[in-house]
């Protein structure tokens, strides 16, 4: 057995012998900018089954076959900081937890599934990238820089020593949830995390790159610090470049990737201490992907394009969901891909798209059944039928055929205005102000669709009260409007976020109304009930496209 155990680990975890002249053009391909790069958060696998084996790691990385997917950014370390390989930095998750809350089971499931990985493997994510090189995907080791996820659990797995041992380095106040983040305004934080970036290259030097999550949480300096302290966060870029640099040449490659992911636009990514524009510039990145933590139906990549310098892919960082908790359809995913694209964006980064397996994870079955794959979650509730959602996998990489396939566009979703993190496309009417609302939401592929079709919610009203609307500055025809009400409104035991008693307002549009790119739905209270104080809030536009 013992023989047996190490020949296994041999062969998941030998390091790729140094790249010779032959190897060079095989290298260049793996660092082409890829087109659809699908990031892992390292626990979805970890948290599917109990007893998990190389062999259904295997199972579960093979769905990735087939599909057009050309990068994976799998998450190696989390914020707290607790890494997911076997680490002699930082804290290995679960490191020092003897016994367990039966609150916490699942959390123990992971911890003793990448324990069972590191027996068999030796590493659990050393078995992730051998085997995704196998498959011969292009993999990036993804690095959460801040990560809040201790804030609901400040002794579990999830903060490591670095974290507990300092707690006058966290941001605090008024930061809320991200209060816990550390600051990059001290040197020995910005140290922890080149130290990380080193191990990683120097324990698999195999992979594609590193890839700095500044999205988990985008929350880095004490408020207004950010643009001050800016050029720490430039400099430790610079100092990352230079240690893969050096790597790179000890190992005779190229290059090693280093990629970020940002907030939304080029003046939110400053104001938390990122700045781009000087990292584009000096050519100390090879891509990012900006975004905000819901599902952006809109991405600002228009202007990433604007800065000036070096040439920088952008992929538009689409999550799996909107603000209202509800994981994307294929059609939505279609959607957001599409409006990436026409936008100007290099390609699409896939964040949480694993998750969908969450929800299979709901559905019994027999407990002798292998853990991978999942058993398909039909649309049950509001959920969208997950076996068609990740059929996204097999279309989002390509531009041109997602022209003309069904999509649903959402928009005007967010409930929350933390503007790092979730996007800004909030509208209302004051009810002590007969002031129409604008609604601007962006459409590039409805010129060939056979049905358009546009929703939106009016929250907050009554039957009584009337509106009228004018798309792209005509009005729309009354025969082309549908009223719906729901006098209940809607409630957190069937969707999580609350609606007052709204009105749904369906517009069957024509080909004319709907104009390729920036679109306006103009929205006028007519009537109001002279009692009601207040804001009607305006929320959930779909936009519908069949072909």
């Amino acid at each position: 057995m013992k023989t047996a155990f190490l020949t296994l680990a041999t062969l998941l975890l030998a390091p790729l012998a140094v790249l010779t002249a032959a190897d060079e053009p095989k290298q260049r391909a793996a660092s082409a900018v890829p087109r659809l790069i699908y990031n892992d958060d390292g626990f979805n696998f970890l948290a599917s089954g109990d007893n998990l084996a190389v062999k259904d790691l295997r199972a579960y990385l093979s769905r990735l076959r087939g599909t057009q997917v050309d990068m994976v950014a799998y998450c190696v370390a989390e914020g707290g900081y607790v890494t997911l390989y076997e680490s002699d930095i930082a804290d290995r998750l679960g490191t020092g937890i003897q016994t367990w809350d039966q609150a916490k089971l699942k959390l123990r499931r992971v911890v003793l599934n990448r324990q069972r990985l590191r027996d068999e493997a030796g590493d659990y994510i050393g078995a992730v990238f051998s085997i995704l090189r196998e498959m011969k995907l292009p993999a990036v080791a993804s690095i959460r820089m801040n990560d809040a996820h201790m804030s609901s659990d400040p002794t579990g797995p999830l903060a490591g020593q670095f974290w507990k041992k300092h707690p006058e380095w966290r941001l605090g106040a008024p930061y809320g949830y991200y209060a816990s983040c550390l600051t990059y305004a001290v040197p020995e934080v910005r140290d922890y995390l080149r130290r990380i970036v080193q191990e990683i290259i120097a324990k698999f030097p195999d992979i594609a790159g590193i890839e700095l999550d500044g999205m988990r949480s985008p929350f880095f300096f004490k408020p207004a610090d950010g643009v001050k302290n800016a050029p720490m966060m430039t400099e430790l870029i610079r100092q990352i470049r230079s240690d893969l640099d050096i790597a790179a040449r000890a190992k005779g490659r190229s290059r090693y990737l280093l990629r970020v992911n940002v907030p939304r636009t080029p003046e939110l990514a400053l104001e938390s201490g990122m700045d781009v524009a000087a990292w584009k510039r000096d050519g100390l990145v090879d891509g990012i992907s900006p975004g905000c933590y819901n599902a952006d139906f809109q991405p600002a990549i228009e202007s990433w394009r604007k800065l000036p310098g070096n040439p920088l892919p952008v992929h538009a960082y689409v999550n799996c969901s909107p603000a209202s908790a509800m994981y994307l359809s294929l059609e939505q995913y279609r959607a957001a891909a599409a409006n990436a694209y026409s936008a100007g964006a290099d390609g699409v980064y896939l964040f949480n798209f694993p998750c969908l397996d969450e929800l299979s994870a709901l559905l019994p079955r027999p407990v002798d059944q292998p853990a991978m794959p999942p058993p398909d979650f039909r649309a049950q509730c509001w959920h969208p039928d997950l076996a068609q959602s990740r059929q996204a996998l097999r279309e989002l990489g390509d531009a041109v055929a997602l022209a003309r396939k069904d999509k649903h566009y959402l928009f005007y979703t967010g409930s929350r205005t933390d503007y790092r993190h979730y996007t800004q496309d909030m509208a209302f009417m004051d009810r002590a102000i007969a002031k129409p609302a604008e609604l601007s939401f962006r459409c590039y592929d409805g010129r060939n669709a056979k049905e358009i079709t546009l929703k939106l919610k009016t929250a907050g009203v009554t039957t009584r009260e009337q509106f009228s609307f004018t798309l792209n500055g005509r009005p729309v025809p009354p025969n082309r409007i549908r009223r719906l009400h729901a006098s209940g409104g809607r409630d957190a035991r069937i969707h999580s976020v609350v609606l007052q008693p709204y009105s749904q307002f369906v517009f069957n549009l024509s080909h004319d109304m709907l104009r390729r790119g920036e679109n306006q739905l103009t929205v006028t209270p007519d009537e109001k009930e002279p009692d009601l104080t207040g804001k009607i809030d305006l929320v959930e536009m779909e936009l519908l496209l069949r072909y």
